[in-house]
């Protein structure tokens, strides 16, 4: 303990690191001894319908605990068939990972859930991605995967499907009006453009967010009842950004990414770009300027929608956060001289903005793209790094 208490927070850190990976090979063993139960039929042997029961009573594991733990077991170890042939685990990218102590059981139920849809020679890119990346982080990438393996959707012999209805409960009580919705994808993020920038906290605001987000409600009926003319975000009138290559906007195939990340189908895309402004965010208008120097620090809405076409979203390495939760982030300080430009901008959440701030890792510009290298202590190297989940 006292040299504990002497340790650096780097020395500290690395000798953690070390028993988190000592403690991931430690569980893959654990699965390992599961799988070999498994493949004797220790159950039935020992008089159990199933492995789950028996680590009911011998292990005392929840059944939900246990039936992961099999699952894991089945996809990560090797198989017998009924002849006695040994086969290959399902997933030995992952076992070689996990038994090298660099994947959790987290990482290994996303991916075995994840490889469940996806051709067995993406193992190898969505274990690579999990190697630099937490779960959650590296379902979305496994998610994105797929859509990019699979980008014209459903074959035309099958059928459409069926469009989801929306809809609304109004009720009074005891003076007050309640409402519950359900709404489609592009309803809701609709919605969550109008509300999300009447919602942000004020400095001392000690609303809790539903507070904030109800009076976000109210203020948009009130902008409603006043007419078509108002600017409530930023200047500019609220946009929902659909981001969509223009060929296939054209053949009416594949799908189009909302500004929240949620996909909507080429149909709908098409009837939105009936009754809706079509802003070429790459090339611009004549009245937009991208480019405003040293004259300002402020991100005009031209320019912004450049971030958002290039970024979509909060560009850190691994975060899903879409762009109405990102700020303008100037890679070389505005105040040390860099430009209001969308070569020396960047999107980033507030949680990644803060980061950029006041730590060691640094962002620069490689290929158009925004990359960042980590502290020494996540990778020696300090290797650039981009937000996979964005790239395409």
């Amino acid at each position: 303990m006292t040299a504990l208490g002497l340790s650096t927070p780097l020395e500290l850190l690395d000798e953690l690191k070390r028993k988190v990976r000592a403690l991931n090979q430690l569980q893959f063993q654990v699965l390992q001894l599961i799988g070999a139960l498994d493949q004797q039929g220790a159950a039935q042997a020992l008089g159990y319908k199933d492995l789950v029961e028996v680590f009911k009573h011998a292990l005392r594991w929840d059944p939900k605990v246990s039936r992961r733990k099999v699952k894991q077991a089945q996809a990560l170890c090797p198989s017998i068939t009924p002849t006695g042939s040994l086969l290959a685990p399902a997933l030995p990218g992952v076992a070689d990972a996990m038994a090298a102590g660099e994947l959790s059981e987290d990482h290994v139920e996303v991916l075995a859930e994840a490889m469940a849809g996806l051709p067995s020679v993406a193992e190898e890119h969505v274990v690579a991605y999990a190697l630099q990346h937490e779960p959650r982080s590296a379902k979305a990438f496994c998610t994105e995967l797929a859509y990019r393996l699979d980008q014209d959707g459903p074959q035309p012999r099958e059928p459409q499907p069926v469009q989801p209805r929306n809809s609304l409960r109004r009720q009074w009580k005891a003076g007050r009006y309640l409402l519950s919705a359900d709404l489609d994808a592009e309803t809701g993020a609709k919605l969550d453009a109008l509300i999300d920038p009447l919602a942000k906290p004020e400095p001392g605001d000690l609303r809790t967010a539903p507070e904030r987000e109800g009076d976000a409600l109210c203020e948009v009926a009130d902008l409603a009842l006043r007419g078509s003319g108002d600017r409530i975000h930023g200047g500019d009138r609220v946009q929902l950004t659909v981001t969509v290559d223009y060929d296939k906007l054209r053949e009416g195939i594949g799908t189009a990414l909302l500004d929240n990340g949620d996909r909507l189908p080429m149909s709908r895309v098409r009837r939105i770009a009936c009754d809706a402004a079509v802003i070429p965010a790459v090339l611009g208008s004549r009245s937009q300027i991208y480019d405003v120097g040293r004259k300002t620090r402020t991100i005009n809405a031209g320019l912004r929608r450049v971030l958002v076409a290039r970024d979509k979203g909060c560009a850190f390495p691994g975060c899903t956060r879409p762009p109405k939760h990102c700020e303008a982030h100037h890679i070389k300080f505005w105040a040390d001289g860099g430009e209001t430009n969308a070569a020396n901008l960047v999107l980033l959440c507030r949680r990644h903005h803060d980061l950029a701030h006041h730590s060691q890792w640094q962002i620069q510009m490689l290929e158009g793209r925004p990359a960042f290298r980590p502290p020494a202590f996540i990778d020696p190297l300090r290797r650039p790094r981009t937000n996979e989940i964005r790239a395409a």
